[in-house]
């Protein structure tokens, strides 16, 4: 008989199967038990959430259930009825009980699923794309070099010898390439940003709007001190201080200052 869960040339796991997860199963490590079921459902063809969590605080122990990422039920935020969920309430999941000492055992097991699976479409699962260190590596000396992303990723699909084997997209090389650059200031920038603003701006002002509410209220006596930092970045850093009713210092405003000089000050 034809599974209907089943998408074309997928295949059927024999129940003795020993990659089909079962009650009793026990793990060294919550990591070991979520390697083991992810790459169950990668065969399978369907990806991984972590379902609930619950921890008996007196003997230390957790219960937690891995499910099928279809699971739940869509809720809407916005009135666009025409936006699909991948949502179906699926139930299937794996409860699991997570010891003090580390180790973890499978508690209960439901593998039926109320939608179609294709392990042909495992890896563009959340769960399961996973970029390792070599394609990280490739992708960020490229990147130096100057070289399109999208050849980048097309020379690892070559490498790879097909856009199936691997656990990643290059949408996700995107991401990923875009997020070093939000990290990466290189020393170059920083020169580059300096003599913008040594050519465009000569002296900096700022305050607040907590600034200046507090000189609404304790602006009686103010401090103005201009030698601070004034070494270290050779540009003096002059803040107003005040005092609250706390007797606490107070900022009411600070400013960057190109020389010392009378025009300058005002």
């Amino acid at each position: 008989m034809e599974d209907a869960n089943l998408g074309e040339g997928d295949t059927i796991l024999n129940p003795q199967d020993q990659n089909i997860p079962k009650v009793g199963m026990m793990f060294d490590s919550e990591n070991e038990l979520e390697d083991y079921f992810k790459k169950y459902t990668y065969q399978i063809g369907f990806g991984v959430r972590k379902v609930s969590t619950r921890t008996k605080k007196c003997i230390a122990t957790t219960y937690y259930s891995l499910g099928c990422s279809r699971g739940g039920v869509y809720e809407p935020k916005t009135n666009k009825p025409y936006l699909k969920s991948s949502k179906t309430n699926c139930q299937t999941n794996i409860c699991v009980i997570a010891y003090g000492d580390g180790r973890c055992t499978i508690s209960r097991v439901f593998l039926e699923h109320n939608h179609a699976l294709s392990p042909k479409k495992s890896s563009f699962h959340r769960s399961h794309k996973k970029m390792d260190s070599y394609a990280k590596r490739r992708l960020e000396l490229n990147n130096y070099a100057g070289i399109p992303l999208n050849k980048s990723f097309h020379s690892l699909v070559v490498e790879e010898k097909g856009y199936g084997n691997l656990s990643f997209g290059e949408t996700d090389c995107r991401s990923y390439i875009a997020k070093i650059r939000q990290l990466r200031l290189g020393q170059g920038d920083v020169e580059a940003i300096r003599n913008y603003f040594a050519r465009r701006m000569q002296n900096v002002f700022w305050a607040d709007a907590r600034s200046r509410v507090a000189y609404e209220s304790f602006g009686d006596v103010i401090s103005f001190d201009n030698t601070y930092l004034t070494n270290k970045y050779n540009m003096p850093f002059a803040p107003f201080v005040g005092v609250n009713h706390h007797g606490q210092s107070i900022l009411f405003g600070c400013g960057l200052l190109s020389r010392e000089d009378t025009e300058t000050y005002v």
